[in-house]
């Protein structure tokens, strides 16, 4: 009979506690100060802020934008080039951190800057083109034609900015029922039923009035769907809207503008805080800044902080996945500025680090895996 002198139990839970992430940059390739190649990816320490620089690809024109996949093994890149251009796709391959190239389609419209994916479909929006394109998404990152081309007519309040319209963000809502559109040209807002697996996905069921001469530039949806943070390039606001079914109404408007800026500002980006305590807006050109907004109880803002991006032209921002760090894109600087974020007061402070980038418009976050480890011993 067999005796068991010892018998040892354990299971062991571990997740990775590194802080070292990848981040992924989309610049402009036609700057007259540096040369860019496109997209950049780095390596980055959120404790450290220790990068390296692991890829960049290289004759992709003007990929001021890119987005993931929600699955995170695509990568989609607008490219701004006048009537030539287009939209490109790349899978990720996590080894080597390179980007293959997987299609490039023709845009219907004008200088596309930003665009928005889910499993089925590719919605772009066209700032000089005034429109919105719909590819269908295919097998192993391929893109259809355009299938579906929504295009607005029209002028705005300020004849140098508002000619005609510049669609400038497309927006899923939390649930998916819903894809939203900032007109800056036409000081609208655009609400489509959005049908995924249709043959044309977006049906246009309302629109929101701006201020005549505010130029709606970017929105941010709280998680609940319910409210909408808005913030409008030309008269340097940030509006807080309600959302119900479809239906927008204003509950509360305020200036981004400090004592100091009142006539040359270029309001940029707009991002919540992952637990919706906090709203962060940067602003350029006299202003160069960002500003910090407490989020009250009943979802309206007050402003707590408002300090320069230590750079010229901050474009796009990103929040770290550890909540601590907001990474802004200085284009004219040529740097990715890194700034500290207290995550209980919400307020920020320059660390005085930053990544040299050529032209820098817009950053990502791609976390790496998370390591799972179940070890067992008997």
């Amino acid at each position: 009979m067999k005796i068991w002198n010892s018998f040892i139990f354990s299971i062991l839970f571990m997740a990775s506690l590194s802080a070292q992430n990848t981040i992924i940059v989309g610049t402009y390739t036609n700057s007259e100060k540096c040369s860019s190649g496109g997209i950049y990816i780095f390596d980055f320490d959120e404790n450290t802020f220790k990068y390296n620089l692991k890829y960049h690809t290289e004759n992709i024109i003007n990929p001021s934008f890119v987005s993931l996949s929600p699955d995170k093994n695509y990568l989609f890149s607008v490219n701004e080039n006048g009537d030539k251009s287009a939209v490109t796709s790349f899978s990720i391959d996590e080894k080597t951190g390179m980007l293959i190239k997987k299609d490039e389609k023709k845009t219907k419209g004008e200088d596309p800057c930003f665009l928005i994916s889910d499993d089925n479909n590719v919605i772009v929006a066209n700032y000089s083109g005034g429109s919105i394109n719909v590819f269908k998404r295919l097998e192993n990152g391929k893109l259809s034609e355009v299938i579906q081309n929504i295009k607005f007519e029209g002028a705005g309040f300020n004849p140098k900015r508002q000619e005609k319209s510049h669609i400038h963000q497309v927006q899923f809502t939390p649930d998916h029922q819903f894809v939203l559109a900032t007109d800056l040209g036409l000081d609208k807002i655009y609400v489509f039923r959005y049908n995924q697996n249709g043959d044309q996905p977006l049906e246009k069921v309302g629109e929101f009035d701006a201020k005549k001469g505010s130029g709606p530039r970017h929105i941010a949806f709280d998680k609940s769907g319910k409210l909408i943070y808005l913030v409008q390039e030309l008269s340097g606001d940030l509006s807080v809207l309600s959302f119900n079914e479809g239906k927008i109404e204003l509950i509360q408007e305020e200036t981004l503008l400090s004592r100091k800026v009142r006539f040359n500002f270029r309001v940029a980006d707009i991002h919540l805080s992952n637990n919706e305590k906090f709203l962060y807006v940067t602003n350029r050109d006299d202003a160069d800044d960002i500003s910090t907004f407490k989020i009250l109880k009943d979802g309206k803002v007050k402003k707590i902080q408002q300090i320069k991006t230590t750079g010229r032209n901050p474009r796009n921002f990103a929040i770290s996945p550890n909540n601590k760090l907001v990474l802004i894109a200085n284009q004219d600087t040529n740097r990715i500025n890194i700034f500290n974020r207290d995550i209980e007061s919400g307020e920020l402070t320059p660390t005085k680090k930053s990544i040299p980038v050529c032209a820098p418009v817009n950053v990502v976050f791609y976390e790496k895996g998370k390591y799972f480890i179940l070890s067992i011993i008997f």
